[in-house]
């Protein structure tokens, strides 16, 4: 990673935890970090929305979450799920935007036990291991270059995340951004490689998991609840993003009473 003469690239704070739930766990809401996190999972396995496609992650994945990056994530367990977790941050982090959302396989879970082990009673080791660690990890890292595309079409991404439940108008969103609609839809697809509607979706099958493996809500309660016209047309998305049914997830995913009717 080339430094530049105005960029700073030493590590001001730091933290690394872990977590654990059974089962089935979610953030619960859209999250937006300021900057980079790292994940690295020991137990379990994880789905995470980002940029309106859906990631898939298990034990030995270590997952780097950008700067400014908002994103959902659902966790399950068989039933223990396990993670660590390490926030750090740069002074600038501009030497680091092009790198994005990406996933590694199989990488050495050595430097997260050393560093969770000392901190924060030995901080200075925990540094030196976080420093050894960022010095292997960003040359494995592709750049993807942090395009004005997603900058121009932020208004319109914040709308659907915040607005997931609701019926959705191109025109409206193209509004938002000062397009014209063909001129949003190259724009929205450059950014995000996807269609507004598939956006919306991906955002609506993630809380319909949720919901469905955390309460005791009809899968026609779960589709309303998410602005679906029709519990058929729900299950048809559900399926087309997830590959199982909604009574195929739940019954995968969520402890039931024999009689709970869904």
């Amino acid at each position: 990673m080339a430094e530049s003469s105005t960029t700073k690239l030493y590590v001001t704070k730091f933290r690394i935890r872990t977590y654990s739930f059974s089962h089935t766990h979610t953030t619960g809401q859209m999250q937006k970090l300021l900057h980079p996190c790292i994940g690295y999972i020991t137990k379990g396995t994880a789905e995470i929305l980002y940029c309106g496609k859906t990631y898939h992650v298990g034990p030995g994945d270590l997952f780097y979450i950008a700067p400014e990056t908002r994103f959902y994530s659902v966790w399950h367990g068989e039933p223990e799920i396990e993670w660590y977790s390490l926030h750090f941050h740069f002074p600038d982090n501009r030497a680091i935007l092009d790198y994005r959302f990406q996933i590694l396989h199989d990488f050495p879970v050595i430097y997260f036990e050393k560093m969770h082990h000392a901190y924060p009673r030995h901080f200075f080791s925990a540094m030196s291991t976080l420093y050894s660690m960022l010095d292997k990890l960003y040359p494995l890292l592709t750049k993807n270059i942090y395009h004005s595309a997603y900058e121009r079409v932020a208004p319109a991404i914040h709308y659907i995340e915040d607005h997931y439940n609701l019926p959705i108008r191109i025109e409206y969103l193209a509004e938002l951004c000062h397009y014209s609609e063909p001129q949003f839809f190259a724009q929205f697809h450059k950014a995000t490689g996807i269609s507004p509607i598939t956006y919306k979706n991906n955002i609506c099958i993630q809380y319909a998991q949720d919901y469905l493996a955390n309460s005791h809500r009809s899968v026609e309660e779960v589709s309303q609840l998410l602005g679906f016209s029709s519990s058929s047309y729900f299950r048809r998305v559900f399926k087309e993003f997830t590959g199982k049914s909604p009574r195929e997830y739940r019954k995968e995913f969520m402890i039931l009473d024999s009689a709970e009717s869904i």
